[in-house]
């Protein structure tokens, strides 16, 4: 049963908590279904019970139970929530005013429309629409009761004193739903602002901004599951500082920590396309994902960030120039073939360290 009525309220499992219209798929869901049941039984009193029940009260509750099933049915079949929300407001607001007119005679009937605002507002998700609706609901049911609609009043003062009960009690409800909206809108605001923090935090390095090696396994998986559609080759360049640690005893880790900075804005410079992909991915070790015409215009791109690097002119303590440089293990991923980041990592890793044992500031080919 549990199963049953979670599939209802989520339309079949197209919502979850994480989502953010989760509250509005279900709150249309259990209101159509408690639609259907109210439709349902007035429909049963009036035609099996009553036996006497208008045409336009029949044809109000047939209506209605039509609409609550086909609201059903379109988020199940993922119509707009935002379509069905709207549409739903409709049918509420024209019954709602409708059964208040039909059933004028009786007292309670004319009181439904107090539910109106707490569901317009709900359904809508908006300040102005709500408060619209709800003004022009208690205008038309007021204006119903002006012109000889209701429950059979005839003292003047009594139907004053029910009109304006009737219109304070809308207000009230309108103003609290409103601050209600208004303040549910901030907290989600701010939730969202947090979720962006934390989801950029998991996302990239705090350091120097770039992508860290968490996304770094996600974006080669992504590119090595479609690598054979595309007729460009992938490429994956892995290169650290030379000699980096000598680099900050001599310097300072502050001082590191800004030559990082500056290295990933010349990175940046380098593979500057759309598509290409940077990453820090531990200490001064860093990667980039890229895509290439040919083996030459990926070797071209190596050249020019190992020139970039130089250009950068930062003194370097120790090494084989005068100033901070880099070495590199280029990787290019064959058509036809399955592999996973781990091996595209390692082999480039491999090439990487042949450049630093082959003299550094310099860049070598995997071997595959």
């Amino acid at each position: 049963m549990s199963r049953v009525w979670r599939n209802l309220l989520t339309s079949g499992g197209r919502t979850s908590e994480r989502s953010p219209d989760y509250l509005r798929i279900t709150l249309l869901n259990l209101i159509q279904s408690a639609a259907i049941i109210v439709w349902g039984t007035f429909l049963v009193l009036n035609l099996v019970v009553m036996r006497e029940g208008s045409l336009g009260r029949l044809t109000i509750d047939v209506a209605g139970l039509a609409v609550a099933v086909g609201a059903i049915v379109a988020l199940r079949r993922g119509v707009s929530v935002s379509l069905v929300s709207r549409i739903t407001h409709v049918c509420l607001f024209v019954f709602l005013l409708g059964l208040a007119i039909v059933g004028a005679n009786n007292p309670l009937t004319m009181t439904l429309p107090l539910i109106y605002p707490a569901l317009a507002f709900l359904l809508l998700d908006d300040i102005r629409r709500g408060l619209a609706g709800t003004l022009l609901m208690t205008a038309a049911i007021n204006i119903a009761l002006s012109s000889g609609f209701g429950p059979g009043l005839r003292d003047s003062g009594t139907l004053l004193d029910g009109a304006l009960t009737f219109t304070l009690a809308m207000c009230f409800q309108a103003a609290v739903l409103a601050l209600y909206v208004h303040h549910r809108k901030q907290a989600m605001t701010r939730l969202r602002e947090v979720s962006d923090q934390l989801s950029e935090l998991a996302s990239h390095d705090p350091l120097t901004g770039l992508y860290n090696r968490r996304t770094f396994v996600d974006v080669l998986e992504r590119e090595l599951s479609r690598h054979d559609r595309d007729d460009r080759q992938l490429a994956f360049l892995l290169f650290d500082i030379d000699r980096f640690k000598a680099y900050n005893d001599h310097y300072g880790h502050p001082q590191g920590d800004e030559l990082l900075r500056r290295l990933a804005i010349a990175v940046g410079q380098v593979f500057s396309r759309g598509e290409d992909t940077v990453f820090r991915l531990g200490g001064e070790e860093f990667g980039v994902v890229f895509h290439t015409e040919t083996p030459e215009q990926a070797a071209a791109m190596a050249d020019q960030l190992l020139a970039a690097v130089e250009a950068m002119g930062e003194p370097a303590p120790v090494g084989p120039h005068a100033t901070v440089s880099i070495s590199a293990g280029l990787y290019l991923v064959g058509h036809g073939r399955s592999m996973t980041p781990n091996h595209v990592y390692h082999q480039a890793d491999a090439a990487l360290y042949r450049a630093k044992t082959s003299g550094r500031a310099r860049w070598l080919y995997a071997n595959d």
